[in-house]
């Protein structure tokens, strides 16, 4: 059956900016809702009801190599205050709600990413599957059994669609982010070459004489410096253990929405969604 690999923090970090103000009993409850809200969304649009949780760990093994890397504009108390309260949920949702859900397919990796545990699992089982994320990061994992799809876009990305796109394969999209950087990342590339000339270099089409093309030439410490930065999966990355017996219960379900309030998810219209796409008992 077809697997959903959700990159757990993109999707946190949406409802986050959507609904993140949402309390309940003086707890800010957003995120969850919004979180579980996904879920369902997913699981009708794709048929399946089976997920594989990836999240970001805390510390990064790729800030040891390069500082500067993720760095953060200084942010407002308020702001501040408001991240504390949104990883508060985000912790919650991996530790409490999927758990209670019945899902025991929820990856971490001390000092790694979603991304990485996304390519060891991509890379070493042979499933079907959809990433759920709108990092093109990932683009370097697609195959004929992996496709991306991005929530905010709805687009669904295939090998097929990424080469008419790019006209480069998958596996040479990572060469693509080590020689541009990745601003979001805060990965520094080479002076005045993005991606689309990063790959007209990469598909010789590109003019030796044009002063872009120089740089490349001239900056290879800075690209051979990033491979280990946006390269998929990190050095030493393990490959998670994905379990096929998972049970998915109403009463265990109801709790979950009596806990933070989530009416809405008990209308008797919602509620039959959500036993039928999930098959609980």
């Amino acid at each position: 059956m077809l697997k959903l690999i959700i990159d757990c923090h993109a999707i946190c970090h949406a409802a986050k900016h959507t609904i993140g103000d949402l309390s309940y009993e003086e707890q800010k409850v957003g995120i969850i809702f919004g979180f579980l809200r996904q879920m369902l969304s997913l699981s009708k649009r794709f048929e399946t009801n089976q997920f594989l949780f990836c999240w970001d760990s805390k510390k990064s093994k790729r800030r040891d190599l390069y500082p500067s890397y993720k760095i953060r504009q200084p942010r407002t108390d308020e702001e501040i205050k408001f991240e504390k309260f949104a990883f508060k949920q985000f912790i919650e949702i991996r530790t409490k709600v999927l758990p209670k859900f019945g899902f025991q397919n929820s990856f971490i990796q001390t000092g790694l990413e979603a991304d990485d545990i996304i390519a060891a699992i991509t890379l070493n089982y042979s499933n079907e599957f959809i990433i759920v994320s709108g990092d093109n990061d990932l683009f370097q994992l697609l195959r004929s059994n992996v496709k991306m799809f991005s929530p905010k876009s709805k687009k669904l990305i295939t090998v097929d669609s990424f080469t008419e796109e790019w006209g480069i394969e998958p596996e040479q999209w990572a060469e693509v982010k080590k020689i541009a950087g990745c601003r979001s990342d805060t990965v520094g590339g080479v002076p005045f070459v993005a991606e689309k000339r990063a790959v007209q270099y990469l598909k010789n089409l590109a003019n030796p004489d044009t002063k872009w093309y120089k740089n490349i030439i001239e900056w290879k410490d800075v690209i051979q410096r990033n491979e280990a930065l946006v390269k998929l999966p990190f050095e030493g990355t393990g490959i998670p253990k994905i379990i096929e017996t998972e049970k998915f219960y109403v009463s265990n379900f109801i709790e979950i929405t009596e806990w933070y309030g989530f009416r809405s998810f008990q209308s008797a219209e919602t509620m039959n969604e959500w036993i039928t796409h999930f098959n609980m008992t």
